[in-house]
Parts: C-alpha cells; sequence; structure tokens
C-alpha cells in the first residue's frame, strides 16, 4: 500500500497534499489497515474532510477529461532499479504522481475560486454568473468555481442556502466535511455543525457522495445527515423545513424549543454570547418568532414567560440567571 502519514501539518498546502496522497491510496484498492487511516484522518478535522471531498471533485473532473486508469501498473525502469528503488516503491510513488497529476484541477480550482464569506450577524446574497444564487448566513464562508463544464464550490464554514440554475450539462457540486452534494437545477439548504452536514432540500432532487464511497439521492421535501461513512435520509414536514430556513427572513422560529438550544442559536448572530448562568434554566422550553438582530426580544420573552432573570456584562454579554420565583 502507498506510505501514509496519519500527521500531515495543519497549514492549508499540507493539509491539500495530504488529501491528494490518501485520494491515491484510496483509488488503488487498499487494504483495510489503510482505508481506516483514510477515514480516521477524514473525520480528525473539518479541514481535511473539505480537503478531501474537493480532491474528489477535482479528480473526477481529471478522469471525464483524460479517462485516465489509476490501477494501471507502472514499469519499473533501469535507471529506478539502479538507485534502489523497489517494484513497490515506483507503483506507490506513481499512484500518488497520477493523483498530482489529477488534481491539477484542484490547484486551479483553488487559484481560480472566488471566496465569499460574511461576519458574525451579516447575511450576504450572491448571484452567480450561471443564474444561480448563494445565500450567505452568519459567518459563512464559500469558494467558487464555475467552469464551461462544471460548477465547483465548497462551504468552508457555517450556512448557506443555494438556489441553483437548471444546468444539465454542467453539475453543480458543492463540497462539505465529508462528502460531495450535487445538483443540477434545485434548491437546498447546507449547514455545517461540527463534523456533521446537515442538508435540506426545498426543491427538485441532489445527490450526496460521502468521502467513503456511500450515495444517497435526497428529494424535496426531506433531509440528510452527511457524515464521512454515513447519509441518514428523514422526511420533513412543511413547518419543519421553514424553520430550517427562516434565517433566509432574518428570522429564528421557536416551536417548544429548549433554551438552552434557543440560546445556541442566538449566539451564532452575536459577536458577545448569552451565557446560560443556571442550568435549571437550559432544559425550559420556549416558543416564537424572533429577529436575528434583536436577540433582546427573546431575552425579554424569557423574562415575560419564565423564571429567568437577565444580567448585561461589561464586555456585552448577557448572562441568564433563575429568578426565585419566591423572592
Amino acid at each position: 500500500m502507498a506510505r501514509l502519514s496519519r500527521s500531515a501539518g495543519q497549514t492549508r498546502d499540507a493539509i491539500e497534499a495530504q488529501a491528494a496522497a490518501y485520494l491515491a491510496a484510496s483509488l488503488n484498492d487498499p487494504d483495510p489497515a489503510t482505508r481506516l487511516t483514510i477515514t480516521d484522518w477524514i473525520e480528525r478535522d473539518p479541514r481535511h474532510a473539505v480537503a478531501y471531498a474537493q480532491a474528489e471533485v477535482a479528480w473526477d473532473a481529471g478522469q471525464r477529461l483524460k479517462g485516465q486508469d489509476f490501477s494501471a501498473p507502472h514499469p519499473v525502469s533501469a535507471a529506478s532499479a539502479a538507485h534502489g528503488f523497489t517494484r513497490r516503491k515506483v507503483i506507490a510513488g506513481a499512484s500518488v504522481a497520477a493523483a498530482a497529476a489529477a488534481i491539477v484541477p484542484l490547484g486551479v480550482w483553488l487559484s481560480r475560486a472566488t471566496r465569499y464569506s460574511t461576519a458574525i450577524g451579516e447575511a450576504r446574497d450572491v448571484a452567480l454568473a450561471d443564474g444561480s444564487r448563494v445565500h450567505l448566513n452568519t459567518d459563512t464562508q464559500v469558494q467558487v468555481a464555475l467552469s464551461a463544464d462544471r460548477r465547483q464550490l465548497s462551504l468552508v464554514r457555517g450556512e448557506a442556502y443555494f438556489d441553483v440554475a437548471h444546468d444539465p450539462a454542467r453539475p453543480f457540486d458543492v463540497a462539505v466535511p465529508g462528502g460531495v452534494v450535487r445538483a443540477i437545477g434545485t434548491a437546498f439548504n447546507i449547514r455545517l455543525r461540527g463534523a456533521v452536514v446537515e442538508l435540506t432540500v426545498t426543491h427538485g432532487i441532489v445527490g450526496v457522495r460521502t468521502a467513503g464511497g456511500v450515495m444517497r439521492r435526497v428529494p424535496m421535501g426531506e433531509s440528510a445527515v452527511i457524515q464521512p461513512r454515513t447519509v441518514a435520509v428523514g422526511h420533513m414536514d412543511e413547518g419543519a423545513i421553514a424553520k430550517r430556513v427562516a434565517w433566509r427572513e432574518r428570522m429564528i422560529l421557536l416551536n417548544g424549543e429548549t433554551v438552552g438550544e434557543a440560546v445556541a442559536e442566538f449566539n451564532r448572530y452575536r459577536a458577545a454570547p448569552i451565557l446560560i448562568g443556571d442550568q435549571r434554566i437550559a432544559g425550559l422550553r420556549i416558543g416564537g418568532r424572533f429577529r436575528t438582530d434583536e436577540s433582546s426580544d427573546f431575552l425579554r420573552a424569557l423574562e415575560q414567560t419564565l423564571p429567568v432573570h437577565s444580567a448585561n456584562e461589561d464586555n456585552g454579554s448577557v448572562l441568564l440567571m433563575y429568578a426565585d420565583q419566591t423572592t
């Protein structure tokens, strides 16, 4: 098997190089230990999963253009033998080199990609040249590269809604940690939650391919939780979908969520967080419709409907304390 390093450097170049090497190894019928090493590396850091997914997308593009066979053995030259290279080492090296050749589009993709981002509390709509639109939620970054035959994007962090212009000749691929989401003409929302990717399809059908090779189709009205080894698909009613995409209207919809869950959602839009100072508060439940930029309304609702008292801190954060009803 190809020589695999378990501890790649943490710079972007080092991560991308490691992703290319692991992809090369995965294309050469790796043994179980190698597959486990690759999967563990992908799951260790969201940046690893993004880089591997981008490498897969770029390799797929290279295959379409070049039709290379990565499993074909390469002969050992006399010069190589004279320098002490074994056949096994040359095949492994050739595999990595072949992957590097196929991954050239990845380097080109990264150099040509346009980055769009939002700060905490900011939302942004981006019109792409192909007619598609990308809506970025708070603290989000998306990379976009459009070519004559492909539309390649990467959700680096945060959450985005993709309204894809119909073009069967140019697949619309969004690389996410642990896989790739593909669409032709559809609309869907993707949110990164740590190592888990949350997909919600609001129109049409999208395909999902994980880094581990699992493939699923997710139709309108369904959601998927994507991880490197699994895709869990489930149906969502209209109310649940509306809650998922309410952020596009700068709204947060709560319907019996715990205060802990609600606070976590509001903190996505705040530079200074809301802090829960008493765990008795975290499990209380609340409902309502609030603007993402008006957490003061949420805090006021807490104080009016639940035994909660809020205190503003000097650094802009807000501390929630349990209000003893006997005092």
